[in-house]
C-alpha cells in the first residue's frame, strides 16, 4: 500500500509539472500571436502613408483623364458649332440684309 501511497504522489507530481509546462507553453503562444498581432498592426500603419498616396494619385490620373476627355468632347463641339455657323453664315448674312433692307423701306 506504501508503494502504491507513492507512487499516485509520484504521478500527481508528475501530473503537475505536465500541467505547468502546458500552462507556461499556452501563455508563451498567446504572447506570441499578441507580438505578432501588434507588429501587423503596426506594418499596417506604417504603410498608411503609402496606401493613402497611391489612393491619391490613382484619383489625380483619373481626374486628369476625366478632365481630358471633357476638354475632347468640348474641342469636338466647338467645331461642330463652328462649322455649322460657317455653313449657316452666308444665310444669316442674306436674312440680315433682308430685315435691314426691310427695316428702312418701311422708315421711309
Amino acid at each position: 500500500m506504501d508503494d502504491s501511497l507513492k507512487d499516485l504522489l509520484s504521478a500527481e507530481t508528475e501530473a503537475e509539472a505536465i500541467v505547468s509546462r502546458g500552462e507556461l507553453e499556452r501563455d508563451a503562444i498567446i504572447q506570441k500571436s499578441l507580438d505578432d498581432a501588434h507588429a501587423m498592426e503596426k506594418q499596417f500603419q506604417d504603410r498608411l502613408p503609402e496606401l493613402y498616396q497611391s489612393f491619391v494619385d490613382k484619383s489625380h490620373d483619373r481626374a486628369n483623364q476625366t478632365i481630358a476627355e471633357m476638354k475632347l468632347r468640348y474641342d469636338e463641339r466647338n467645331k461642330e458649332l463652328r462649322d455649322l455657323a460657317g455653313k449657316h453664315d452666308k444665310e444669316a448674312l442674306q436674312q440680315a440684309i433682308t430685315l435691314i433692307l426691310d427695316i428702312d423701306q418701311v422708315d421711309t
